[in-house]
């Protein structure tokens, strides 16, 4: 018999031992083996358990060739397999997600239990080889299946397994599995081979057991992920809750967003991103093998959350009008749409930069790499890679029909930060990486952007990592103003902004609700010799233009002087104030024509509706002011309102005796009213039904019409859809009938809310409530 059995029974001690009678009664082969080696055994034990019955019984066993008991001639068989998931999700901090499969990390080590219906394990009669296999095809030779066998202590580096504990009373081993820190992420199909030694002949089984799934191990310090900090580990990998930050650089909102990477299904969701990506249809072997990497994964999210050039996430828009879809601004986190991605296997419409943020966040932190959301406030799109962000205006200082650059400067913009070693890159650019899965430009013949090293970006060097000089012209290219002719053709250099781009780069703060400003990481200070340094670091990278080097700034950039501002505090239905003011600063009277237009305006700088323009020509005297005071009704603004209710005022002043032209913008939002509370007890209990309503209230001069309310919330529920069948009348009130959730998790969680009509939107709402 093996030896563990006989080293177990030497220890006993006397053979009147109880259990050591009772195991060698059903175990007669090895009573004679026992017996041999200790002689002076034997008439104790004869004398006081051998009879008639005895012998006859292990005569007949040994004559047959079997015990009535199951003995080494038997095939050892499996009874069940315990994956000891609240053990090992515990140890390895995934207990949070909910999902049927063991979720365990690579560089890390679990452990299972393997259960025998019929016998012990014996370690000199059984072998047991614990089988991995991961893709379509999976083979020894190219690492994508994995055969571990027994050995004496774990291989950190490698997949390796040990018998590191037995009971035999039990019929139970339990077995310690080391994953390695490069292992390939993904689903592995596990299956159980035994090979029993009998006295027939040798017999092998195969069993496949439940699949488990392996991730990133930001808590392991061989991991890529690898992330130090234990508060960042919380906030950037276990937290399913958010901030996402908004609005414009002088007047920054917030969204509360819902990533939920631990929710039913939303792993899974993130797995076949990787899959459906066209690199795996392509070469499904490379891709497969390229997943080790934090580097790959993440450029393959930002691709696959973009339903560009696949069939990915979500589809961008930036037109104003959503009908077929919901608009961007509708959505409370990340889970509603992957479950509909996953479950109509077509693009969810529609979503814009903070959406597509907020589901890379969701897929990043799902697959263990530690991510956040980054909002860049006047964040440049460079399109011709120039450093420059150049606009046209023509001679009534309204922009050019002669369209020569689509380059462009969003309030804001949000993209992702994941955080990993760059093994691929020389030393230094390690943590923080750009990626960014909105579609702006393609990047290897598709809408992918990063990773970009943050510490590249702000050096300026624009040739390290993906898409690096692209993100640097994001956050530090200059703006310009080029004055045309009618036939289109630059005739001036109107103004030059070198500190206008990349303002109060932000992010949530760890731990807390309040905003983290950023920008220090992404630049040097404004106007330094180091941050002019990086900037003609990368512009040496760009590409160059004819007309950057040919003109000046006409004349002094403070001849004239406007200056645009809003009177009192501006929200939806009620009449805005705008103050214009321009100040003749030489010692020369003047004759201006003043124009200034109002446009609403889509999130990508695109003019979506004009509002109003007003005209006026007057003379100013030298070191005098114009002011016009402008007024705008909600009948003018409320219908053209979209995404986040922004106005655009643009003023333009063109002296008659100089021609020169001069011009000047403000952005201002229409804030919305607090029109939406969510009522509820604040204790919900666990698995049970709990019961929510919703509560609007009307201060628009016109009736709501068509209203949908969404509610959403971490372990309660992954999203509720309630139509209002009934307009709600101008100044009043109105109440939902009760909707019923039943939280599958305990512990705090927020209920974030959002209510639409075809006369407002965006309009939010959050509840905070504990889940017992």
């Amino acid at each position: 018999m093996g030896n563990s059995n006989e080293t177990e029974l030497e220890n006993e001690g006397s053979i009147n031992d109880e259990l050591v009678v009772e195991y060698l009664d059903s175990h007669p082969r090895l009573l004679v083996e026992y017996l041999d080696r200790n002689p002076e055994q034997l008439n104790d034990y004869v004398i006081g358990h051998v009879n008639e019955t005895t012998i006859t019984d292990w005569l007949q066993a040994v004559r047959n060739g079997s015990s009535a008991s199951g003995s080494v001639d038997k095939m050892l068989k499996i009874h069940k397999i315990d994956y000891l998931k609240e053990k090992n999700t515990t140890d390895q901090q995934t207990q949070k997600y909910i999902n049927s499969n063991l979720i365990v990390r690579r560089s890390a080590t679990w452990r299972l239990d393997i259960f025998f219906s019929n016998r012990q394990y014996t370690s000199s009669v059984d072998k047991i080889v614990l089988e991995f296999s991961i893709g379509t095809k999976p083979e020894l030779s190219n690492g994508t299946k994995i055969r571990c066998s027994f050995v004496e202590n774990l291989q950190k580096h490698d997949w390796s397994c040990v018998l590191s504990g037995k009971n035999d009373a039990a019929k139970k081993i339990s077995v310690d599995v080391n994953i390695p820190a490069d292992a390939i992420i993904g689903r592995y199909k596990v299956t159980v081979e035994i090979t029993s030694e009998l006295e027939t002949g040798t017999k092998t089984e195969r069993i496949i057991v439940p699949d488990i799934i392996v991730i990133f191990n930001p808590f392991s310090k061989a991991d890529e992920c690898y992330m130090e900090n234990a508060s960042w580990r919380e906030e950037y990998v276990l937290q399913g809750q958010g901030t996402i930050y908004k609005g414009r650089a002088d007047a920054i909102r917030y969204t509360n967003w819902l990533f939920g990477q631990f929710e039913e299904g939303i792993l899974d969701a993130a797995l076949k991103l990787l899959r459906e990506d066209f690199r795996a249809k392509k070469d499904p072997l490379k891709s497969l093998k390229k997943r080790s990497s934090a580097v790959y994964c993440s450029r393959v999210l930002s691709a696959m959350v973009n339903s560009n050039d696949d069939n990915g996430v979500l589809s961008g828009n930036w037109s104003g009008n959503y009908s077929g879809g919901k608009s961007p601004s509708s959505w409370n986190g990340s889970v509603v749409i992957l479950k509909q991605w996953m479950d109509t296997n077509k693009p969810v419409k529609y979503g814009q930069c903070w959406v597509f943020s907020g589901v890379l966040t969701t897929a990043l932190r799902a697959l263990g790499i530690p991510a956040r959301s980054v909002t860049n406030f006047k964040s440049a799109h460079d399109t011709e890679y120039n450093m420059t962000i150049d606009k046209f205006i023509d001679k009534d200082g309204e922009r050019s029909t002669t369209r020569r650059t689509y380059d462009s400067i969003w309030n804001f913009h949000v993209w992702n930060e994941a955080w990993f070693k760059r093994n691929d890159l020389p030393k230094g650019y390690d943590g923080w990486q750009v990626v960014d899965a909105t579609p702006q430009e393609e990047s290897s013949g598709i809408m992918q952007c990063g990773p970009a090293p943050v510490k590249a970006i702000k050096s300026g060097e624009v040739y390290i990592g993906s898409d690096t000089i692209f993100v640097f012209g994001e956050v530090n290219a200059d703006m310009a103003y080029w004055s045309v002719n009618s036939e289109g053709e630059v005739t001036g250099l109107v103004k030059r902004y070198k500190r206008y781009v990349g303002q109060n780069i932000s992010t949530k703060a760890v731990g807390l609700s309040d905003r983290e400003d950023i920008t220090i990481t992404y630049k040097h200070q404004e106007g330094s010799k180091e941050e002019r340094a990086a900037f003609e670091r990368a512009y040496a990278h760009g590409r160059r233009v004819n007309f950057h080097d040919k003109f000046d700034v006409i004349e002094d950039e403070g001849a004239i002087q406007i200056d645009i501002g809003a009177i009192g505090y501006i929200i939806n239905g009620e009449n805005i104030v705008i103050s214009v003011k321009v100040t003749n600063t030489t010692q020369y009277n003047r004759d201006v024509i003043v124009t200034t237009v109002f446009n609403t305006m889509l999130n990508n700088d695109e003019r979506r509706a004009l509002v109003k323009r007003v005209k006026l020509e007057d003379k100013i005297e030298a070191g005098e002011t114009n002011q016009q005071t402008i007024e705008l009704l909600f009948g003018e603004y409320g219908r053209q309102l979209v995404d986040e209710n922004v106005i655009r005022v643009t003023t333009t002043v063109r002296v008659k005796q100089t021609d020169n032209l001069y011009v000047d913008t403000y952005d201002f939002s229409v804030e919305s009213p607090q029109s939406l509370q969510i009522e509820c007890d604040e204790v919900l209990k666990l698995n049970e039904a709990n019961y929510i309503r919703f509560v609007i209230t009307n201060s628009l001069p016109v009736a709501l019409t068509q209203g949908e309310i969404l509610v959403e919330g971490e372990g309660v529920t992954r999203g509720i859809m309630q139509k209002l069948s009934d307009p709600i009348s101008p100044g009043s009130t109105y109440k939902t009938g009760a909707v019923k959730v039943t939280p599958n998790r305990r512990g705090n969680t927020v209920l974030l809310a959002d209510f639409d009509s075809n006369e407002i939107k965006n309009i939010k709402a959050s509840k905070s409530v504990y889940v017992k």
